[in-house]
């Protein structure tokens, strides 16, 4: 989602944006760890000629896109966060000044 467009969801929303991120990362670490696991099995069971070389590079190529975009997913929750912790520090600021 473009910053533009979480900026205008309210703070509930924001929270539920955040779960499925979270939820959405956690399956990206998922795809690492079944990557790594036919990784590490195809290497013990011995790589033979050109296909096994493409499908382990293939498997490995998997595993770092994954890691990439839950890297980049939760850069942008970084800034997710921050937004929110602002918000209810302005928000618990003007409760006090009332």
């Amino acid at each position: 989602m473009r910053e533009e467009n979480w900026r205008s969801l309210g703070d509930d929303a924001l929270e539920r944006l955040l779960v499925e991120r979270w939820l959405y990362r956690g399956l990206m670490l998922g795809v690492i760890f079944l990557a790594a696991i036919v990784a590490t099995y195809l290497g013990i069971r011995g790589i033979s000629g050109p296909t096994g070389h493409v499908t382990v590079g293939a498997v490995l190529a998997l595993a770092l896109a994954a890691g990439v975009r839950a890297f980049i997913m939760r850069q942008e929750d970084l800034r997710i966060h921050r937004e929110l912790r602002r918000r209810r520090h302005r928000d618990s600021d003007q409760q006090l000044h009332v």
